[in-house]
């Protein structure tokens, strides 16, 4: 494997799938913060025809041709989308589904009418090992002008995406951040195809954004994390892709991604499924240890009459016996705050 990386082709190879990992991942939190989680998704079914149309038209396997022709579509396909959603009762979740199936139908029916298909199969699952050096220039090129946009606009996306009214009420377009926002997720995801492939790309936008969200809800923490995420998924497709003759990047690029995410998902120590396990174990526990407190908080009156207990909560200034009347400290009621409050601060 380390002989890999002392190839000057594999080197860019690896570089420019890293760094457009980087891109989607990182513009693909914009959908999931937009509740357009599915968006990708459609985008990249509905750009095989155009990928095939491409090629049809100008009998031209060049990929900035090919990935011209996949982003018209994934336009056209938006512009479709929008149509029905604004001028029919067919919900938004609804009519990207219809586009995204009739697209990729059409994609396949065109594709079979090309004798021997001519490589094009490729955009279906990706296959990064096959690329040539003009096509890793061109999509390391698109991978950081959409970077550059989305740090440039950085103010603008993150007020329209949070509080669209006060964006507005700044004297703000929407609509033109709406459309830079479509564009940039257009962009990623027409990039993208030749690498990972149309089937599986919603992955690559959507899951880098979901890990990095159940770590931290900090925007820019989760702009750079999904980035992470997505650039080391991308590295581990590629270098799979090339140790394996054949095999497409696209399902090594999601088994790494979710592999990730099922390791945050069960280990992040404030959301981790684990985490969270042993916190309510540990939160049961010390309601039956406080619990007395607690009906001392609630009823003004203690529930035990057990010495040892009683002294315990004594000796930890939990409670106050004054002119034979217990009292419950601020302590006391700190701790039986938090623990109404489902909170472990009191440990």
């Amino acid at each position: 494997m380390l002989d890999l990386f002392k190839d000057a082709y594999f080197q860019k190879i690896f570089i420019g799938t890293v760094i457009l990992g980087f891109a989607t991942g990182a513009i693909g939190l914009f959908s999931i913060l937009r509740k357009q989680a599915l968006i990708g998704d459609a985008l990249s079914h509905a750009a095989l025809p155009g990928v095939v149309l491409s090629y049809i038209i100008f009998q031209n396997r060049a990929l900035e041709i090919l990935l011209l022709g996949a982003f018209v579509s994934a336009i056209v396909s938006m512009g479709l989308i929008n149509i029905i959603n604004k001028y029919t009762k067919v919900k938004f979740d609804a009519s990207m589904a219809l586009i995204l199936s009739s697209f990729f139908a059409i994609g396949n029916v065109l594709m079979q009418t090309i004798q021997g298909g001519h490589g094009l199969n490729r955009f279906v699952f990706g296959e990064a090992a096959t690329m040539l050096q003009r096509d890793v220039n061109f999509i390391l090129i698109a991978s950081i002008i959409t970077l550059f946009v989305s740090i440039l606009l950085w103010r603008h996306i993150k007020l329209f995406i949070f509080d669209r009214s006060f964006y507005l009420s700044l004297g703000f377009n929407d609509k033109i951040v709406n459309t830079v926002l479509t564009l940039l997720v257009a962009i990623v995801v027409t990039i993208s195809i030749r690498t990972i492939g149309v089937v599986l790309m919603s992955a690559l936008l959507i899951a880098p954004a979901v890990t990095a969200r159940l770590i931290s809800n900090k925007f820019s923490t989760n702009f750079i994390l999904a980035g992470i995420f997505g650039a080391v998924s991308g590295a581990i497709g590629t270098i799979f892709s090339f140790q394996i003759k054949n095999l497409p990047t696209g399902p090594i690029i999601v088994v790494s991604l979710s592999v990730i995410l099922l390791i945050i998902l069960l280990f992040t120590p404030k959301n981790g499924i684990i985490s969270k396990i042993i916190n309510d174990k540990r939160h049961k526990k010390l309601i039956l240890k406080y619990h007395p407190l607690v009906h001392f908080y609630e009823y003004g009156m203690l529930s035990i009459t057990d010495e040892t207990q009683i002294s315990y909560f004594i000796d930890n200034a939990y409670l106050v016996l004054d002119e034979n009347k217990y009292l419950l400290t601020d302590k006391g009621e700190m701790i039986v705050n938090n623990i109404l409050r489902g909170e472990n601060l009191w440990v």
